[in-house]
């Protein structure tokens, strides 16, 4: 085993964050998969899967908040008192169905062929191997889940090392009016050749057969949806969504991330429940599935504890905390938006978002645009597609069309193109301009009180001896093609092990560079481990990311891309924020909702893809009013070329721009420091989002002006009600 070494200087990270570190196993081996045969335990029965919820006992109480447990089945469940909402671990005894539902499932291997599944309820309970302990303020449960109910009754040093189980402890605490469920990876029982794949909890916690019309499963999926359960769908597929993008150093996935928190919930009657996961996250997967023959209406979190990637090898074990927070909500409350209020609480409470509100210096948004100083073409040639005195004329003709207010994005500066990684001048691409343009570019800007963002790379390696290594012991490497302009990229990934010192690489150049903020392109959307000999989980990953995005943002600006959350916490601005869901399609019953957006709002500005790159700008105006969005536009200023997309030629499509950031300064204006506190849809194709000052945003979709609680809302239009 190889143990992590502490880096000479950490700043920002905390000691328990350091333990983390060092209690991190970063082996890696190869094993023998051919023909794979999955083991999985038989159904033990209802008394196992199933509870009577009459005999609960109560365990403790957390204002209108009871912790109850069951004996027999060794499950939790939770009385919110004020909506008389039974919240429990395994269906209630009405139930018919016969699904295994339990606290745990594991996935064991031995490095062989066969992957064992087994759960707390059939290897566990139904052995009598397990015990528990109450306490004031909860209750402990330790399983030992084995394949036969000998091997599960053995002391551990019993136990041979080729045996299939497992022993692990499930802690449940009521603090607060919360739920925390703990499960302690670094106390795990397992014998010295098997292998814990993954683990998924609660897998039915809440879970429901029998919907109404309003009930709903939230899940993170881009900006957020709603699986509307009321609504029949027989072409639904169970959704499964990785928290902050698949691992890019463990599968051959090199999308950017759809899932930019670990959170989701339910809605059902009278009752709600957010789950936030602050432990583990970095690990997670959230899962959801539909009533149907083999699954209730229900939402879980998994977790992936042993990297296990392509070529068969086996690398990085999770031996931290997983720890998930349950908060109940009834009334008003019961909704989307009161799980959004909830996680911002949370959030809030944790240090992933600060409690700072948007800094208002003008009475007009932002109009966030995104310019393309240069591409590289296949032919690894660069090419200028808008210069220093472009981008000056370009800001000069938006004043004068009544764009008082600009958040200007610059990409493409260098000679690596979007692979820039600092904002140095001598390394910009000499065709741009001299330094006397740029400054004078930059002048301007300063002068009408315009933000000038440079485009940034902290996540990208230019030689071998900085890459990072996937777990089969390759350098990871993503070809990228972009669209603004055609054109295709190839980006190594860094070794996690230098980003500190090329912080303070890019903080050093900058010195000598005049602009107001870092726009960092791959930091907000990437996170992957690195099995490099200065290794990283990606637990270890997220937290080094988030200790050296605040060295940037001590005297700059700071803009994400994207926006995983753990990079949010000194940011300013967020660019192409998503406004619908990215992994899966919306149907009548999967509906996107602003769950991020309402999370943020007020306490950092973001935009969306630009309107003049969308099938319909008038649509995205909308909805980037509907999302509290600043208005954005993705523009360059070379002469036009028909190889090139012409929605990206300025001239083609500015005084539409103006005209959409026109209507989104009128609705908008007002509400930069406001939290958005509710959003709904009103009837087909008419919603409304409400902020803490009270007011109300209505924006209308459909070909005709309606009337709403009194407000007339013109066709393909919107108001804001004071």
């Amino acid at each position: 085993m190889k143990i992590l070494q502490n880096k000479k200087t950490i700043k920002f990270i905390s000691i328990i964050c350091l333990i983390s570190i060092l209690l991190t196993s970063c082996t890696t081996k190869s094993i023998k998969r051919e023909n794979i045969e999955y083991v999985k335990s038989d159904y033990s029965g209802d008394e196992f899967h199933k509870v009577d919820s009459t005999l609960y006992k109560t365990i403790s109480k957390s204002g209108l908040v009871e912790l109850l447990f069951d004996e027999k089945s060794a499950t939790i469940a939770v009385r919110d008192t004020n909506s008389d909402t039974l919240w429990t671990s395994l269906p209630d005894t009405p139930v018919t169905k016969a699904i295994q539902s339990y606290v745990l499932e594991i996935n064991l291997s031995n490095g062989g062929n066969k992957i064992y599944t087994l759960n707390t309820q059939d290897n566990s309970v139904a052995h009598g191997n397990f015990s528990y302990k109450t306490s004031s303020d909860g209750v402990s449960v330790t399983y030992s889940m084995a394949l036969d109910k000998k091997t599960g009754a053995k002391a551990p040093d019993q136990v041979k090392d080729d045996e299939i189980r497992a022993d692990l402890t499930v802690i449940y605490t009521l603090r607060d009016g919360s739920l925390y469920v703990n499960v302690n990876m670094n106390t795990l029982f397992l014998p010295e050749e098997i292998i814990l794949e993954d683990i998924t909890v609660l897998n039915n916690f809440g879970a429901y057969e029998t919907s109404g019309s309003e009930d709903y499963i939230f899940v993170p999926d881009g900006s957020g949806a709603i699986i509307k359960t009321g609504i029949e769908n027989n072409d639904f597929s169970p959704i499964s969504l990785s928290v902050y993008g698949e691992d890019v150093s463990a599968t051959e996935s090199r999308n950017s991330s759809n899932c930019l928190i670990g959170a989701f919930g339910i809605k059902r009657a009278k009752g709600a429940f957010l789950c936030i996961i602050e432990k583990g996250d970095s690990i997670a997967r959230i899962n959801a599935y539909r009533n149907n023959d083999e699954s209730f209406n229900s939402v879980n979190s998994s977790f992936k504890i042993t990297d296990v990637g392509n070529k068969n090898k086996i690398g990085h074990q999770y031996k931290n905390e997983i720890q998930l927070c349950y908060r109940f909500l009834s009334g008003k409350s019961a909704s989307y938006s009161g799980m959004a209020t909830a996680c911002r609480e949370i959030l809030i409470r944790n240090s992933v978002l600060s409690t700072k509100t948007v800094e208002v210096n003008s009475e007009h948004i932002p109009m966030v645009v995104s310019l393309q100083g240069g591409y590289i073409n296949g032919k690894g040639k660069y090419h200028t597609l808008s210069n220093y005195s472009q981008a000056t004329s370009l800001m000069t003709l938006l004043k004068a069309k009544g764009v008082n207010n600009v958040y200007l994005r610059y990409n493409g500066l260098y000679d690596e193109a979007n692979n820039g990684n600092t904002a140095d001048f001598d390394k910009f691409n000499k065709s741009l301009g001299t330094k006397k343009e740029f400054d004078e570019l930059y002048t301007y800007l300063n002068s009408q009180k315009f933000s000038l963002f440079i485009d940034t790379d902290i996540l990208t390696s230019y030689n071998n001896t900085s890459c990072a290594k996937a777990i089969n012991g390759c350098f990871i490497t993503e070809t990228t093609t972009y669209s603004f302009p055609l054109s295709t990229s190839s980006q190594d990934f860094l070794k996690l092990g230098k980003l500190e010192n090329k912080v303070n690489d890019i903080l050093t150049a900058s010195e000598k560079v005049k602009f107001d903020g870092y726009s960092l392109n791959d930091a907000g959307k990437y996170l992957y481990s690195d099995y490099s000999n200065d290794y990283y989980s990606r637990a270890t990953a997220k937290e080094e990311l988030y200790s050296q995005i605040p060295v940037l943002a001590t005297s700059k600006l700071l803009m994400v891309d994207t926006g995983n959350f753990y990079t949010l916490k000194n940011a300013d601005v967020i660019s192409n924020i998503p406004v619908s869901p990215l992994a899966y399609s919306e149907t009548a019953s999967y509906e996107g909702i602003p769950f991020i957006q309402m999370l943020i709002h007020g306490i950092l500005e973001y935009s969306a893809i630009g309107f003049n790159t969308s099938d319909n700008s008038a649509v995205s105006c909308l909805k980037a009013i509907e999302y509290g969005c600043l208005p954005s536009v993705d523009w360059y200023c070379t002469a036009y070329d028909e190889t090139l997309d012409e929605k990206y030629y300025f001239d083609k499509n500015i005084n539409d721009m103006v005209a959409y950031y026109t209507k989104a300064n009128e609705a908008l204006s007002i509400l930069r420091d406001a939290r958005m506190t509710s959003h709904n849809k009103i009837q087909e194709g008419v919603y409304c989002s409400e902020y803490d000052n009270s007011i109300k945003v209505y924006v209308n979709y459909t070909a005709s002006e309606v009337i709403v609680h009194g407000v007339v809302v013109g066709a393909m239009d919107c108001i804001t009600i004071i």
